[in-house]
């Protein structure tokens, strides 16, 4: 076979297999295209079940949220926040969107966890008794900053301020009790 026989062969079969490629490539995209997207399907399904959709402003990374719980604080009948727990498969697991009806205004912090600063002097270990009574565990803490991060009471929408609420008897032990926030990295180049 000559040399110029085995580069046409070569060819023809770099492009067959190039044409292959190209087929099954479109055939996966063209599936995942058409396929519903498990998030909006279970959103749908909440927001028949009562759920209000998650609101237009907010950004893009919290749209993708699954939504697990919804509701009005302090009632729905004078309400002054909407809250929405949401689930997320690749970030942080669990979220708690609250918007003010007021200012519109949005927060977004951890939905199973806040923050405690401790007080000068005071040692995460002081906390014991607490979580004890409370029910409650030490999810992390960093001395260095003096930081301690606790689970929340439950897990529906009112767990991170009934939680805050729950721990001020013991307020002599940290200078701030507070929900979690979470920053976005738009936000964290500011």
């Amino acid at each position: 076979m000559k040399n110029a026989d085995r580069l046409f062969v070569y060819l023809i079969g770099f492009g067959i297999g190039m044409l292959l490629v190209w087929m099954i490539l479109a055939r996966r995209t063209a599936r995942e295209e058409a396929a519903v997207d498990p998030w909006v399907e279970h959103n749908a399904r909440a927001i028949a079940d009562g759920a209000e959709p998650l609101p237009e402003a907010m950004p893009p990374s919290m749209q993708k949220g699954r939504i697990i719980n919804f509701g009005y604080l302090p009632d729905k009948e004078d309400p002054e926040t909407r809250v929405w727990l949401l689930s997320f498969e690749e970030s942080y697991p669990y979220v708690r969107a609250v918007e003010h009806l007021e200012t519109g205004a949005f927060s977004y912090m951890a939905a199973d966890q806040i923050s405690l600063h401790m007080a000068e002097g005071v040692d995460v270990t002081k906390l014991k008794p607490m979580l004890d009574e409370l029910g409650l565990r030490l999810r992390m803490f960093n001395r260095k900053e003096n930081l301690a991060v606790i689970g929340v009471l439950s897990t529906n929408i009112d767990a991170v301020p009934a939680t805050i609420e729950a721990v001020q008897p013991w307020s002599h032990l940290f200078e701030s009790a507070q929900p979690d926030m979470l920053r976005f990295q738009s936000q964290s180049k500011k």
